[in-house]
Formats: structure tokens, C-alpha cells, sequence
């Protein structure tokens, strides 16, 4: 992936010796919790069955052995986030399908949801903040007390678990309990850091020199150095030299596909949402107006398409309408528009995500958002 050949950049250099001489995306595993002992996968039996959320539509409309009946659904709107968009819609149409939504607004999610139990907002319960941008743990201390039959994730699964009978005690652990375990880790980035000094302070740095230079002594690797040929790659089934690989679908050229959909889709991040959170907030709908596709003169021109006109964006998984904006600051044979837009607020009820295909990435198994080709029209 591209990303490889970002990372071997400083390698060559050297600059990774150096405070921002580096790529650094996420902080995630710095902070050296006993993650363990929050996910207990030692509780889970060996014969459960896992599926990804990212082949959501897959999962509910293809998989009989056995089917799914049931959805549960928390901290997620995948009516609008996962790709496939109009795959997912049909398999949360079943009639068959027993889903349960926690959430806090009207999603077009909790429209497909049998059972919807009301969340509690982020002021109203206690939570262990990770981040993945910086070296601060933090915590999350509730200001106001639940309003009405909110309860928190954590509350819900305790009270299901109840209402099962399950009797393992660590079902049962309090959100403070829970984050104390998170805490006693052993692990010298959270040494002396303790529930107690974070509700009194709010955030502690974890125990990193600062400025912090994360490989100044050694990588994370078996050998400990920067692989610039790694075992773990061919392994893996991939390339184990690092280098480019190029798209799949995006990097296509005079394929039968690249000719019915001559247009790579990119789907970045909108200014006014936070992925599909605050798209229905009034004001933030006002701000960020009508879903727009951002397209280059050369490409526009001959598709007779002027600033301001609606457009049809599609491929063989699905399409949306857009608003055109020709410009410029994209690049010939590439197209863009946000993602984060809700499909009951959008013409024709779907998004960009109606185009996304939920084939895995090569490389963790991700979603490939903006590896997707589309054609796109004027509509009249």
C-alpha cells in the first residue's frame, strides 16, 4: 500500500530520529493498557463465530449456516456508514431480522430497528478516554445524571447478561472497576496513573520523554529495526518488500470496468460532520448544504455538466445525486464528495456509501472506501 512507502520515507533518511520527522496517525498503541482483561477473550468459546461489520450486507442477506436473526446495534449507524449502502438497507429490511438500536436520535438505522433503548449522552456516564492522536488518558466524569430510561452501553450489557442468567462475575464489573483494570497493566507508560489521580486532574500524560520520539530506541518489530523486507508481510500472503501497491479498482485503466465506470470516487471527510455524527444536526445540515461532487472541468465538459447542476453518480452497486462543483483542485479522472450525509436526508434516500463495494482491503482486513470507480451523469 502507499502507506508502506510513506513510512520507508524517514527510514531512508533517517528522520526518524527526529521529533515530526516521522508519519504518525495513531496513538492508540502507546498507551499501554491491560486491554486483556476489558475484552476477556478468554470467555469466548472457541467455536463462536465471527463476522465483519464492514460486510454488513454480506452478513445479513448471504450467510445461512446459519443465518443471522438478530442485529445489535450501539455506537453505530451502519445504515449510512458501511459500505454497500443498498445491501445493508435490504438485509435491515427483513422481516425476519430481530434488531435492537441503542442510540440517541432518530437514525435511519433505528427506522429498521424492532427494539430502540435510549443512550446516554457522553455528560451523563463515566468512560476511560484512549486516544489516538495524542499521549493523554483521560476521564470522563458524568455531569448531569441520566435523563429519563438512558442507561449506558456498559449498564445494558450488565442488565442483559442479568436477564440471561449468565453468572460470570466480570459481566457484572461497574464502568470505575472496569477502569481500574484497564489501569493495573504493568506496562511503564500508565505507572502511577490511577483512577483516582485522573478524576482528580482530568488527563495525565502517560510516561513518555517529551518531546516524544516513539522509536528512538527500537521499532515494534521482532527484530526491532525498520523492515524494509518483513516476514510478518509474507505472511501474510503479501509482498514482504515494501513498495506500492496499486489499487485495486481506482488504479484500473482500459479494463472493461475502468470503461463502463471511467471515474475514480474518493469520499473524504466533512467539515461540518464528524463520519455520519452531527448530519442531523439542523444547523450543521445548513452549513454544509446538499451533497456536492467535486469534478474537474476536463471531465465535466464533455459530460455536458456546468457548476450547480445535479448530477447521478453511479456503478453496478448503486448511486446517489450530488450537486456539481466544477473545480480545479481535483485532478482529471478522479471525482470527490463527503461522506457523513444521512440517506433520509439526501434525494433518492442513499449516499455515497451506496457505491462503496465491502470487499476487504489487503492489508487489516478494512473497509475500501475511496478505492471505487463510478460513471457519473447529468440528470434532467
Amino acid at each position: 500500500m502507499a502507506g508502506r512507502t510513506i513510512t520507508c520515507i524517514p527510514g531512508v533518511t533517517g528522520d526518524w530520529r527526529y521529533p515530526g520527522g516521522g508519519v504518525h496517525y495513531d496513538t492508540r498503541g502507546f498507551f499501554g493498557l491491560n486491554w486483556a482483561a476489558l475484552w476477556r477473550d478468554d470467555l469466548r468459546s472457541s467455536e463462536t463465530r465471527i463476522l465483519r461489520m464492514t460486510r454488513l450486507g454480506e452478513g445479513l442477506l448471504e450467510l445461512d449456516n446459519p443465518p443471522v436473526k438478530a442485529l445489535f446495534v450501539y455506537a453505530s449507524n451502519p445504515a449510512v456508514s458501511i459500505p454497500h449502502q443498498t445491501k445493508v438497507l435490504r438485509g435491515l429490511a427483513r422481516d425476519d431480522l430481530f434488531t435492537v438500536v441503542v442510540e440517541h436520535f432518530l437514525t435511519n438505522t433505528t427506522r429498521y430497528a424492532d427494539i430502540v433503548l435510549p443512550a446516554t449522552m457522553q455528560i451523563e456516564h463515566g468512560d476511560l478516554l484512549v486516544a489516538y492522536g495524542h499521549l493523554y488518558l483521560a476521564w470522563n466524569e458524568p455531569a448531569v445524571p441520566p435523563r429519563g430510561e438512558c442507561l449506558s452501553t456498559t449498564e445494558i450489557f450488565r442488565r442483559l447478561a442479568r436477564k440471561m442468567g449468565i453468572d460470570e462475575p466480570a459481566l457484572y464489573d461497574s464502568d470505575e472497576s472496569m477502569a481500574r483494570q484497564l489501569l493495573d497493566s504493568g506496562h511503564p507508560s500508565v505507572s502511577g496513573i490511577t483512577l483516582e489521580a485522573l478524576k482528580a486532574r482530568g488527563s495525565i500524560r502517560l510516561n513518555y520523554p517529551d518531546p516524544f520520539v516513539p522509536f528512538a530506541t527500537a521499532f515494534p518489530t521482532v527484530s526491532g529495526r525498520l523492515e524494509f523486507v518483513s516476514d510478518r508481510m509474507a505472511q501474510a500472503g503479501l509482498d514482504p518488500v515494501a513498495g506500492y501497491t496499486p489499487s485495486y479498482e481506482a488504479a484500473q485503466r482500459d479494463t472493461p470496468l475502468a470503461i463502463e465506470y471511467p471515474l475514480a470516487l474518493v469520499t473524504p471527510a466533512n467539515h461540518y460532520f464528524l463520519n455520519s455524527i452531527f448530519a442531523n444536526v439542523p444547523r450543521q445540515l445548513r452549513r454544509a448544504g446538499a451533497p456536492t461532487l467535486l469534478i474537474h472541468p476536463d471531465d465535466a465538459a464533455p459530460r455536458g455538466i456546468g457548476a450547480g447542476d445535479e448530477v447521478r453518480v453511479a456503478n453496478a452497486r448503486g448511486s446517489f445525486v450530488a450537486v456539481a462543483e466544477v473545480s480545479d483542485r481535483i485532478r482529471p479522472g478522479v471525482v470527490a464528495s463527503t461522506k457523513g450525509h444521512w440517506p433520509c436526508n439526501s434525494k433518492e434516500g442513499s449516499t455515497v456509501n451506496a457505491t462503496v463495494d465491502e470487499r476487504d482491503s489487503d492489508m487489516g482486513g478494512g473497509a475500501v472506501y475511496h478505492d471505487n470507480r463510478v460513471r457519473v451523469d447529468k440528470t434532467f
